[in-house]
């Protein structure tokens, strides 16, 4: 079984509750379960085929708000749940790493604040790749962090089965994220290595290991 050497990270549901922006009010809700249904704001701003000063006047079409409160609402990072073991796991650093996330290119600016670029090795967001293939947006993880690390080594941990089934075809391994007690859970320290249990292989599921970085 190949050992580990890299993690790669989504965001949304894995690091950080999804939800944790939209459920600031009734129309942020609103706005979050129809950015896809009712005109393909959100896909569009994922892929980067919108700006966020673009979503920004869209939703000032739906919204009471005006376009100043919702473009200072989208940059509230202070409003982020992270998932608290989770979080502090990969703040810890113990693999070369990298963020992986759909999520539009304002992330990067949000992400800085919040000095992710002090852990990871890279962030790769799909608006600035115009890509959400999650299998490709790996790829280019692994080209940008300082270290080589082939896929079969490099473990994605998602919260979605069809992102690990993209990098699986692309001969990387996988973590179904589900919740910050289950993943402390599959987290054990040992004397000298870190024990991920439950990792995807292709389409099985076994155990991996990985050793604690010197970083």
């Amino acid at each position: 079984m190949p050992r580990v050497q890299c993690l790669l990270w989504d965001f949304g549901d894995t690091l950080c509750d999804e939800l944790s922006l939209w459920r600031h009010g009734p129309e942020w809700m609103e706005v979050y379960r129809s950015f896809d249904d009712r005109d393909g704001i959100g896909a569009a701003w994922s892929l980067g085929d919108l700006d966020t000063r673009q979503v920004v006047a869209k939703l000032a079409e739906r919204m009471t708000l005006s376009e100043a409160e919702i473009q200072a609402h989208l940059s509230r990072t202070d409003l982020f749940e992270f998932f608290p073991f989770t979080y502090a796991f990969f703040r810890d650093r113990h693999l070369p790493q990298a963020i992986v996330t759909v999520n539009p290119a304002q992330f990067r600016e949000l992400a800085e604040s919040l000095a992710f670029d002090e852990v990871a090795d890279a962030i790769v967001i799909s608006a600035e790749e115009r890509t959400i293939d999650k299998g490709v947006l790996c790829e280019t993880a692994l080209r940008r962090i300082p270290i080589a690390c082939p896929n079969p080594r490099a473990l994605l941990i998602d919260n979605k089965q069809s992102n690990l089934d993209a990098w699986a075809e692309r001969g990387g391994i996988g973590y179904l994220y589900t919740t910050d007690a289950a993943f402390r859970r599959d987290v054990s320290a040992g004397n000298e290595n870190l024990v991920l249990t439950k990792v995807q292989v292709g389409a099985r599921t076994d155990r991996d290991d990985f050793p604690e970085s010197e970083a």
